[in-house]
């Protein structure tokens, strides 16, 4: 039974699927957003909502266009944490200090401004902190937000436009005959439509191999990168900007973190730190989420339960002052990394079928950006953004 006809269908209900939404609606395309959970369950609401600059071009350009988007809807019906903020990068020891050298200057190549900094300046000008560390860099430009309200900001903006959203609902299968789209089967029935957008995460895969009547369509290189999140109740001290460890990797390295068969079951690679590094972020409203790891995961087995411990040991080795906070949660959250450690977005072989995802640890950073890319592409071109590494048919198979 066919419930409605609507223009777009958007599958999830995170960043990813409501900037879409937002980015639909307000150019007068009928769009229903179908979230088998609440909006922003799982990664968009589970993150420490930094926006930072980083060492690659791609970064700084979908942080750019990201920022201007939230500055649209800050002051909305929706009001969300959102405000400029300082960026320092920290070394703990000389040697990675001074490897850290051509990291910045990697951050001046792609357009981002540094100005060096000893550790004796930063413990002799901060002492409540305690900063027991080599030496940093203040990065130029770098914002903090609330993700769970961005994300909602996004999700009211879209329903002001005449978005629709169903949560609660599960879409088992996507609906194609011919080379074109018809809809999505959903537990309730079946909504056609004459797009449909897949932004549901780590689901994505399995939307593109559940793509009947033509498929299904290859897959896409996805691992669970799993980061763990350690949320601190109010400051007692002032923190000036988001404290961040150079030791973080680029996303092209980040991508790389992956597991295949079951001989990584079998050793238990999952369980194995991947990435761990200081990533402080002072909340506007005066609290502070602390990470930041990743690990190659598999999306629904949870191990890696002592990594929590180690990033605050790190944090209290490095900033012994971290230590009075008082800690109010401790939670894990998935995020879809592509072996490239970039966002997908574009078409797909399917006619009106298209896919955005794939954001990693910089979700909240990029999804604004490539869904308005995204849907410029699909309303006054082929479908793909002019950004040729955002495309899926980057992969092998597309």
């Amino acid at each position: 039974m066919t419930k409605r006809t609507t223009e777009a269908v958007v599958i999830g209900g995170g960043i990813a699927g409501c900037t879409l939404a937002y980015e639909l609606a307000r150019r007068g395309i009928g769009v229903t957003v179908i979230e088998q959970g609440p909006i922003a369950a799982e990664s968009s609401g589970r993150n420490t909502g930094t926006l930072l600059s980083g060492p690659q071009r791609s970064v700084v350009e979908m942080l750019d266009k990201s920022v201007e988007i939230y500055a649209e809807l800050a002051d909305g019906a929706v009001p969300f944490e959102f405000g400029r903020i300082g960026h320092l990068l920290i070394s703990e020891d000389h040697a990675s200090l001074e490897e850290a050298g051509a990291i910045a200057q990697r951050y001046r190549e792609a357009g981002v401004g540094l100005e060096k900094v000893k550790g004796a300046e930063l413990a002799s000008d901060y002492p409540r902190l305690g900063f027991r560390v080599a030496g940093g860099y203040f990065v130029e430009r770098a914002w903090t937000l609330e993700p769970m309200g961005a994300t909602h900001a996004f999700a009211h903006a879209a329903r002001l436009a005449g978005g629709y959203f169903r949560t609660g609902l599960r879409v088992a299968q996507i609906i194609s005959r011919g080379g074109r789209v018809q809809g999505v089967l959903t537990d309730d029935g079946i909504v056609a439509a004459d797009m449909v957008f897949i932004a549901n995460g780590l689901w994505m895969s399995d939307m593109l191999r559940r793509t009947t009547g033509d498929g299904p369509l290859p897959g896409l290189p996805f691992t669970a990168g799993r980061g763990w999140l350690i949320q601190l109740g109010k400051l007692d001290f002032e923190l000036p900007w988001i404290v961040e460890e150079l030791t973080w990797p680029d996303q092209d390295e980040l991508g790389r973190l992956s597991l295949a068969g079951l001989a990584d079951v079998a050793a238990q690679n999952d369980d194995r730190p991947g990435v761990e590094a200081i990533c402080l972020n002072p909340m506007l409203g005066g609290d502070a989420r602390l990470g930041a790891s990743v690990q190659p995961a598999f999306r629904d087995l949870l191990r890696n339960t002592d990594m929590p411990s180690r990033i605050a040991a790190r944090a209290l080795r490095m900033i012994p002052g971290l230590g009075s906070p008082v800690v109010k949660n401790i939670y894990p959250g998935n995020r879809p990394m592509l072996s490239d450690g970039l966002p997908v977005a574009g078409r797909t072989s399917v006619d009106g079928l298209y896919v955005h995802g794939g954001m990693g640890s910089i979700g909240m950073h990029a999804a604004p950006a490539t869904a308005r890319w995204l849907i410029d592409a699909v309303l006054s071109g082929d479908g793909n953004p002019q950004q040729s590494w955002l495309r899926p048919q980057r992969f092998a198979g597309w």
